[in-house]
């Protein structure tokens, strides 16, 4: 009880701000869904049934779903089923419902875990940006939809802030679920290396060992899954090999990223840009020496990409370390505003910078608000 009270005094503003900002996220899905008809679920909705068959009835035996015959839900890592699976146990709720709560719960972790990342990797930009900018995005409706982004994004935060803190072992035991999450999560592992092989030097031989040991921690969750697979069906790589079945046959990501920037169809392009967007930004993060979030987004943008373009903006804009660039960059702009128009360079003994971001927040609503009826219209162009 008394490490609670000490956590609530300690972050007592970053919580505040956290739920303010999902509440507002909430009232406006509130607000689309009541104008336009529609219920939490229909939400629920591409990959989500895939998820709530898992929940429901447990990984396929065997091929059945599609036209052909050909998909499973082999592809959808393990990690959030679970968590649903218990949620739908203790509260009697059907398993689309049981998947949109347990996203929504994970979501407003999530914005919390990241401002607390924030703080250590960017300590200059405004928590309520950093809040707003996950919160408020186009891209932020895959909170809310029983997906596994808003997991994904916490427990990469948590990872990132005990490697940042030195804390190996640890970050190696979240990375374990992350790699349950989803494929990427994986990359996880990169983080860890590049962070040892930075600080190997000067660490002692336990320092080292722990080290070492997180680093073999951190794909215990897709190695388990790979067994799992095994034993269910004779095919630890079924993850992997059903993808298929969607089109998705991994070759050159290279190839992908000019195919798209070629292609004729707007939404590719567009796919294609964000892209190569998030590929200046690792290189960014390269180039300020932030090796750990630059090797974990590399990792977390290529193999998406190696298998096409579709689906890339919840890949991209749900990476922690990207979200943290981007906030950066908005930062940066609103100083470079402050001094076009106060006409002197900004105080730099002012943590944060004045809040003339909040100018951009009717643009990205109204983007959110676009994303959110393409959805519940089932156009293509949003998953």
């Amino acid at each position: 009880m008394e490490s609670l009270k000490y956590f609530l005094k300690q972050n007592k503003r970053l919580l505040l701000i956290s739920c303010f900002a999902f509440v507002i996220n909430q009232a406006f899905e509130f607000f689309i869904l009541t104008v336009n008809g529609a219920g939490y679920l229909d939400l629920c909705y591409w990959d989500c049934p895939w998820y709530a068959s898992t929940v429901q009835h447990g990984y396929d035996f065997a091929p059945h779903g599609h036209e052909r015959g050909d998909a499973a839900n082999w592809a959808f890592f393990p990690a959030l089923t679970i968590v649903a699976r218990w949620v739908t146990q203790l509260f009697s709720l059907s398993a689309p419902v049981a998947l949109i709560v347990t996203s929504k719960l994970f979501f407003l972790a999530a914005i919390f875990s990241f401002l607390k990342l924030s703080q250590i990797y960017t300590p200059r930009v405004s928590p309520s940006l950093c809040a707003a900018l996950l919160a408020l995005n186009p891209y932020s409706l895959y909170g809310n939809v029983g997906y596994t982004e808003s997991m994904f994004l916490l427990f990469s935060c948590v990872s990132l802030t005990a490697l940042r803190q030195g804390r190996f072992v640890s970050a190696g035991l979240v990375g374990a679920v992350l790699s349950a999450v989803r494929p990427t999560g994986v990359f996880i592992a990169l983080a860890l290396l590049a962070t040892g092989l930075k600080s190997q030097a000067k660490a002692s031989s336990e320092e080292r060992l722990q080290m070492l040991l997180g680093i073999l921690l951190a794909p215990l969750g897709l190695a388990l899954f790979m067994v799992f697979l095994y034993w269910r069906m004779g095919d630890a790589m079924a993850f992997s090999h059903v993808q298929i079945a969607w089109e998705r046959v991994p070759s050159n990501p290279f190839m992908h990223l000019l195919s798209g920037l070629l292609a004729q169809n707007i939404s590719i392009q567009l796919w294609a840009w964000m892209s190569v967007v998030a590929l200046l930004m690792i290189a960014y993060l390269l180039w300020r020496k932030e090796y750990a979030l630059a090797m974990f987004s590399l990792g977390a943008t290529l193999l998406p990409l190696a298998t096409g373009l579709v689906a890339m903006p919840r890949y991209l804009w749900w990476q922690a370390p990207l979200l943290l660039v981007l906030a950066q960059s908005v930062s940066a702009f609103v100083n470079v505003l402050h001094r076009v128009f106060v006409g002197k360079r900004f105080n730099r003994q002012i943590q944060y910078s004045p809040p003339y971001w909040l100018a951009l927040v009717p643009f990205s609503l109204w983007g959110l608000h676009r994303t959110y009826i393409a959805w519940l219209l089932q156009e293509v162009w949003v998953i």
